[in-house]
């Protein structure tokens, strides 16, 4: 069945809760790129570079991504048509920060972002895809 609607089937573990645990992981580096990106992108606009430029340079390189790509391509748009919104990234977000803290590791970034995220949110951008984290480091906010 799983092979049917996914790419690919990954058995992770016969322990209990071990692929929400992986999930986690994952959001956790979907999150830093994202927010990367936008920060990036926020940074060159704020310094009178044309963002695009960074998209430009990151393209073919060793940074590129198709996830990279997609989302730069949303920002650069201002489309945020929702593939996963700020809404579901708090959420998600949070529960990544209460796994570190279980895990008792220290992860800084992962509090930042939720922090991002929930500027965000607040700003009115619940239905905005995450990639709309770029508007809060803007003047737009």
């Amino acid at each position: 069945m799983f092979d049917a609607v996914s790419k690919r089937t990954l058995w992770v573990s016969e322990q209990p809760g071990s692929s929400t645990r992986l999930k986690l992981a994952l959001n956790s580096w979907a999150f830093a790129l994202t927010h990367g990106l936008a920060e990036s992108l926020g940074l060159a606009k704020g310094l009178g570079i044309d963002p695009a430029l960074v998209v430009d340079v990151v393209t073919g390189g060793p940074m590129d991504s198709g996830y990279f790509q997609g989302k730069a391509a949303a920002i650069l748009a201002d489309n945020y048509a929702a593939s996963f919104s700020i809404g579901n990234a708090v959420k998600d977000a949070q529960l990544v920060v209460d796994a570190i803290e279980l895990a008792h590791v220290r992860l800084d970034l992962a509090q930042a972002g939720l922090t991002r995220f929930e500027r965000a949110l607040a700003a009115g951008h619940g239905d905005k895809d995450m990639a709309a984290s770029y508007l809060v480091s803007t003047h737009q906010e």
